[in-house]
């Protein structure tokens, strides 16, 4: 009997713990993993860490954002705004990504592009701001840009990959 009220105790305060542990919510990872610390009456209480995708969503600053690369898709997570700014680019597709950043009022179908259909990097009317090494799948890459109010262009440019659509428009307010 003593073990059992033990193991009760505890759970109601692991419980307790985990609803004023921050930003989760009863469905969150910590409260199942709470939840899952005992396998019943008589078993014994086993300790459990919150897993590491349990991050709170305030520890990355707005003002640095992720670059998410995968086949066939560029995502920007975070807020952009004018002036330096540090950018962190993740590869979460199967093969190699890049990310360049194009300043331009051209819309991305209008982009001069060489005979593949390619981004020409130095065309008219385009002006690249950024381009950075090409990313292994699971890589990443941090780099720091500086950009003015206006529209950018967040673009794969390995061959083929713009024309499959991997960029995404991103327009940076002051």
């Amino acid at each position: 009997m003593p073990r059992m009220r033990q193991a009760i105790l505890l759970f109601a305060i692991a419980s307790i713990a985990t609803a004023c542990g921050g930003a989760g919510t009863a469905s969150s990872p910590q409260a199942s993993a709470a939840a899952s610390t005992f396998a019943g009456p008589n078993a014994t209480p086993i300790a459990s860490s919150p897993p590491a995708s349990a991050v709170p969503a305030s520890a990355a600053p707005a003002t640095a954002p992720t670059i998410t690369l995968t086949e066939w898709s560029v995502v920007v997570a975070g807020t952009i705004k004018a002036g330096k700014t540090q950018i962190t680019s993740v590869n979460t597709g199967v093969v190699q990504h890049e990310i360049l950043i194009f300043k331009s009022n051209l819309a991305p179908s209008a982009y001069p592009m060489d005979a593949k259909g390619d981004i020409n990097e130095e065309g008219k009317g385009v002006t690249l701001v950024s381009d950075g090494e090409n990313i292994d799948p699971a890589g990443s890459q941090v780099r720091q840009i500086d950009l003015t109010p206006g529209k950018y262009l967040f673009v794969c440019n390995i061959p083929g990959h713009f024309k499959a659509g991997m960029f995404t428009v991103v327009t940076v307010g002051a």
